[in-house]
Parts: C-alpha cells; structure tokens; sequence
C-alpha cells in the first residue's frame, strides 16, 4: 500500500504522534517475542513452542538536513532532539520493521515468514506512506488506517486563511489606513489655520469627512502596510499559472494554481518551519481589524446622518 497525504498542514506534533504510534506497535511485538523467549528458555530444542519465532522489531529516524547531513538513528530522544531546530530540516523518513515465523496449517515447524514495513516520508510538500507486507495482510491495513489518521487528523492546507486572503489582506491594510487617515486629520485641524480656506472647509463638508476618509483609509492602508500582510503570506502562498492574455495591459495574466496547491501538504519544517505561527498571526489580524472596520463603518454611518 502506498499513499499521498494531501492538502493537509503536518505540524511536528502530528510527526511525533506518528513515531509514538510506531514505537508503541513496536514496543506492542518486542513484548510477544520476549514471552516466547522467556517461555522457551530452557526448554530442550526439540521441545521448544514458538508461536512467533526468530521475532525481530526495528524502528529508523532519518533526517537530511539543510547543509546536506543525512543521518539515521533508532533512537527515538534522538529523533526527539533533533526538532528542535525544524527551519534546518530538509526531510524526516521513519521506517518500521517487524518480522517474524509461524506455523502453517497442519505444520509442526514455524516456516511461514511474516513481515509489517511501514515507511513514512516527509518532505515540505509531502507526506508519503508505504506498507509492505507479507502473510499480514489485516494488520498492516489496520496500522496504515490508523497511520492514516492520525495524518489526516489536521486542518486543510487550503483553509480559510489561503481562500479567503484577500479578505484579510484589505481589512488589514484598509484598517491600518483608518487609524493613519484620523492621524491625518487632526495634523489637519491642528494646522487648519495655516491651509487654504477653501481646503479648510472641505474639512467639515460631511461627504469628504465619509467617503473621504474611506478613500484615504485605502490609499494609506495599501501604501504603508500592505507589504507586511504580503510578509506574512508569502512562504504559504500558491505557486502562480498562467490564465490567458490581458490585451489591455499587455501581459501575461497568471492566478492561483490551487489545483496544485491541494495536491500537496504543508509540512512545518524547512521552509514551512513557522507556517502556523503565520496562520495563526493572520488570523488574529483579521479578528482585530474586521471589528475596527465594523467600528468605523458605524461612525461613518452616525458622521454622514448627523453632519449638516
């Protein structure tokens, strides 16, 4: 069995979720072999009963690195200490392997050869599962579902941070240039002595003070401060395709290739490495400033019912 995990955000909690999973199957069969060889120990050979014989169990870490290192361990502190520093981390690989003999029907002698190997690849932009199984065919499937899960168990990459960016791109910007235009305003009003009259009325006519201000508010919002929502969003966003040809400007258009970006998971290590702190970010973002726009949006409506 081999499968791709898509459109899903793979935080480093769910990878440790993962290898706990795999060391407690391990652990689960380092426990049967130990009774079989305990129960066997001092039995003459002839007289031995193996219910799972010549048990093995291993479980492998591998980490590439950034700087080219590639390491592999089986120790599982190691692999623990080693994600500690995820923006240096190229890909993580956790190999599990389980074998063991039976006794086929009407056999005295365990010559049936069992086999569980389940790899796990991580890149950035993927996440892989791959079983390879012989005579245990249920428990492999039952530990892939299970596997499965668990990475499936997370938030969509797609969400509503990536759908609905614009959104939260311009209630940002629009909000950051609300608080500038009121900035502006009263440097106004201080100086209203020092402008033109003409300019100065134009200060108290209620459909500058309005529409003004939300034309300002845009104009400033976009100049000062949409840089750093753009900041926030660049390492999430979309690779671009191309969308035809605008006539009008002379350029290639390009848009979202969301189909592509669906296709893969978002891993947090390496360039994904603060990608949910990022979400989460934006999103405190948009809770502030789309109550400030709300706000606004009622003094603009008090401002222009009042204002002669």
């Amino acid at each position: 069995m081999n499968n791709k995990v898509v459109n899903k955000q793979i935080p480093l909690e769910t990878i440790v979720k993962v290898a706990n999973h795999l060391e407690d199957y391990k652990e689960k069969y380092d426990k049967k072999f130990e009774v079989e060889e305990n129960k066997n120990k001092n039995i003459p050979y002839g007289e031995k009963q193996w219910e799972y014989e010549n048990g093995n169990t291993t479980i492998n870490y591998t980490i590439e690195f950034k700087n080219g290192k590639n390491i592999t361990e089986s120790d599982y502190n190691w692999f623990l200490g080693n994600l500690n520093e995820p923006q240096i981390i190229k890909s993580i690989s956790i190999d599990l392997y389980v074998s063991f003999y039976t006794k086929s029907p009407n056999n005295t002698i365990n010559d049936v050869y069992n086999k569980i190997n389940v790899s796990l690849y991580f890149r950035e932009f993927d996440v892989t599962i791959d079983i390879d199984t012989t005579n245990q065919e249920n428990k492999a499937h039952n530990l892939y579902s299970e596997v499965m899960n668990i990475l499936e168990d997370n938030e969509d990459r797609y969400n509503k941070t990536m759908k609905h960016r614009k959104i939260r791109t311009q209630c940002f910007t629009i909000s950051i240039g609300i608080i500038l235009s009121y900035i502006l305003y009263i440097i106004l009003k201080v100086n209203a002595d020092k402008i033109s009259p003409v300019f100065a009325e134009y200060l108290s006519n209620k459909y500058i003070l309005v529409f003004g201000q939300w034309f300002v508010a845009i104009l400033l919002g976009n100049v000062f401060s949409y840089w750093y929502i753009l900041s926030l969003y660049r390492p999430l966003l979309p690779e671009t395709k191309y969308a035809g040809f605008n006539y009008s400007t002379n350029r290639g258009k390009y848009t979202d290739d969301v189909d592509d970006f669906i296709e893969h998971s978002e891993v947090h290590f390496g360039k994904y490495w603060d990608a949910e702190k990022r979400r989460n970010r934006i999103e405190k973002i948009y809770k502030i400033t789309k109550i400030i726009l709300l706000v606004q949006l009622v003094i603009s409506v008090i401002l222009f019912l009042t204002i002669k």
